[in-house]
Order: C-alpha cells, then structure tokens, then sequence
C-alpha cells in the first residue's frame, strides 16, 4: 500500500466516527488527497459520505468513512524493510 494511501487510511481509523475530510480549494478544485481518497473508495476501504458546508463561510468538504476492510488494511500493514539492517 502506498505511504499516501495509508496515511489517509491511518486518519480516517484515528478519527473518532472513522470519518475523513478533505476542503475545496477556493478556486473550486480539489487538492491532490481527493483522487486518493477516490481510489481508496473504489477499493472498498472508504465510504463516500458526502460534501458539506464548513462552519461560519469555511468552504466545502468531501466526506468519507473508514470500512471493516480499510481498518483491516490498516491494521494488516507492515513497514517496508530496510536492507542492511
């Protein structure tokens, strides 16, 4: 699993509801994370939640959850081994 994919992973089984966000840019464009949060979907490890407003003019998130499989990834996950050592 890429490092990328599971630093998300990682969030979202930390967060109390399991629940990962991720703000529109102003310009309406999402950042980078939001295709990875897209493929770590179509995996089965997240569940689309939905957008909603932020609090007080704070923009739009993009929801998810974690899943059985996604924690289970997580918890399965083993640091790469370093050669030499």
């Amino acid at each position: 699993m890429p490092l990328h994919s599971r630093r998300l992973l990682s969030k979202a089984a930390l967060a109390i509801e399991g629940r990962i966000s991720i703000k529109q840019n102003t310009t309406r464009d999402w950042p980078r994370d939001h295709a990875r949060l897209r493929v770590l979907e179509r995996k089965g490890s997240l569940r689309w939640v939905g957008t909603q407003a932020g609090p007080h003019l704070g923009g739009t998130f993009a929801i998810w959850q974690i899943t059985d499989e996604g924690r289970n990834r997580v918890a399965t996950w083993e640091p790469p081994t370093i050669e030499g050592s």
